[in-house]
């Protein structure tokens, strides 16, 4: 297991870094571009809906690559509303964002609350190791992205 992370200001213009850092961590493979898409979707609610999308705003990117399988989360500043999936009309020109991230994961969900919430989703994979070892930009990441741990959870700070 190799857990990746990174934290981002939270504005739409960083959605762009978002899916670079996913590709480069997962390196050049339909997997990653699936993982980019459903971390996009991820961090563009927590810019939307949530604290991380006022001025200041701030959220975390965590990627945690297994064999056959990557968990997406993406940890937030909290809000007043939980993230559910909806049914938008076909004139709306939003809502579609969760619905896609569960199309594309084998599961997801939400922890936290209003003041600090992760959305994870896990995408998994026919071929093993359907993720190949980083090369190139992502050799030089290291395996472990430190972010500030005021930003929404960590599976550190949880308690079961």
């Amino acid at each position: 297991m190799d857990i990746w992370s990174k934290e981002f200001a939270g504005r739409p213009e960083c959605l762009v870094e978002v899916r670079r850092f996913t590709c480069a961590v997962l390196g050049d493979c339909d997997a990653a571009y699936t993982v980019a898409l459903v971390a996009d979707e991820l961090a563009g609610n927590a810019i939307k809906h949530t604290a991380s999308g006022e001025p200041g705003g701030e959220f975390v990117v965590r990627l945690t690559r297994f064999a056959n399988r990557c968990v997406v989360r993406v940890d937030d500043q909290g809000g007043p509303s939980t993230p559910a999936l909806r049914v938008p009309g076909e004139q709306d020109e939003a809502g579609r964002g969760l619905a896609i991230v569960a199309m594309l994961s084998a599961s997801w969900g939400v922890d936290g609350d209003a003041t600090a919430r992760s959305v994870w989703a896990e995408i998994t994979f026919d071929e093993v190791p359907a993720i190949p070892r980083p090369q190139g930009p992502a050799a030089d990441l290291s395996h472990q992205f430190r972010a500030k741990r005021k930003v929404g959870m960590t599976t550190d700070d949880w308690k079961r």
